[in-house]
């Protein structure tokens, strides 16, 4: 009864008194916002990995826009302005279901495949870095020679004088590759870049791998370097696959020239 007879009087003060009833309302506001905003937070985190995913499929086609995803269908012509372009790459996003480290030849797992216009022999990258090549694809999956595997090789070089040679992966820590045959007089730094030459069908020109960690000569006419990787490969979880659209051509043509 006493509880009852509290709350009538506590309902009775606010009606008939002004200021008690601005301060209830400003109470009860501020009690409302806080929940309010509470609940909002709550519901953020839990669409975080829609708004994730959403992020990644803006990033892909970012990178579809982007000027070096195209090449110039007038190259003869200097006065055609840049909008005239000829699309060379696209970029499919896709998700990391399975990854491995540990081993002399690691592989990952995607989940996306040829359904979604995945083939063999395409690119993979994370924020702009390497990461392996598809090897094998189902309708719904697709299997990547990582760059942790000694198996991998791209053609690479150094960002500041474009000397280059192949990366590969000795098989010892997940977090560095090597960089051989750059001739003895070039100028190496710790710490230069190291991006990919663009010298195959595979990988785009310009495509980060890492920094240059240490180097050595081997045999006295070419150095040897160690490059630490941009990208963790412990903590993989979204890539781009990158579909060469002059891929075929550019193979058939130099197939032509040997054969000549």
């Amino acid at each position: 009864m006493f509880v009852v007879f509290e709350f009538f009087g506590f309902v009775i003060l606010i009606q008939n008194n002004n200021f008690h009833r601005s301060g209830f309302i400003n109470f009860k506001h501020a009690v409302e916002g806080n929940f309010a905003k509470r609940f909002l937070n709550a519901k953020d985190y839990l669409d975080l990995r829609n708004q994730n995913r959403a992020l990644v499929r803006e990033i892909n086609n970012l990178y579809n826009l982007q000027k070096n995803a195209f090449r110039n269908a007038f190259n003869n012509s200097p006065e055609i302005l840049d909008t005239l372009l000829k699309q060379h790459y696209v970029y499919i996003d896709a998700r990391v279901i399975n990854n491995s480290t540990n081993k002399q030849r690691n592989y990952i797992t995607l989940n996306k495949g040829s359904n979604d216009g995945i083939e063999p022999e395409m690119a993979v990258l994370a924020n702009n870095s390497i990461v392996g090549v598809v090897k094998k694809v189902s309708p719904n999956f697709s299997s990547v020679i990582s760059a942790l595997n000694r198996d991998f090789a791209i053609s690479a070089k150094i960002k500041k004088n474009n000397y280059f040679g192949p990366v590969t992966w000795d098989g010892r820590g997940y977090r560095e590759v090597i960089l051989s045959e750059i001739p003895h007089h070039v100028d190496i730094q710790i710490g230069d870049t190291i991006i990919s030459s663009g010298f195959s069908t595979t990988y785009p020109e310009g495509i980060m791998i890492g920094t240059v960690k240490d180097f050595e000569l081997q045999g006295g006419n070419f150095y040897q370097l160690t490059v630490t990787l941009t990208i963790d490969f412990k903590n993989l979880t979204n890539v781009q696959v990158v579909k060469n659209l002059m891929k075929q051509e550019q193979i058939d043509l130099e197939t032509s020239s040997t054969n000549d």
